[in-house]
């Protein structure tokens, strides 16, 4: 009995994973961008405010952005 659960499980697995490969190449075809999209606002933003002498933790409150995000801006 779990041995058939487990197969059930598997073959789901392997058709869920088909389908999401099948939609990214679809959407790549399309012309479509994937991932994260890029924070030009925000690194522009935490420059500014490091030229004004903000260090970088209070940059990252003012902005949504975090620790990491403003040093990296700021590079």
């Amino acid at each position: 009995m779990l041995q058939m659960f487990s197969a059930f499980a598997e073959f789901e697995r392997n058709r869920i994973r088909a389908r999401t490969k099948e939609g990214l190449e679809r959407a790549k075809t399309q012309g479509k961008k994937l991932g994260r999209p890029e924070a030009h606002a925000t690194t522009q933003t935490v420059q500014v405010k490091k030229s004004r002498g903000l260090f970088s933790i209070k940059n990252g409150r003012g902005t949504r952005a975090g620790i990491s995000h403003s040093e990296k801006a700021l590079e």
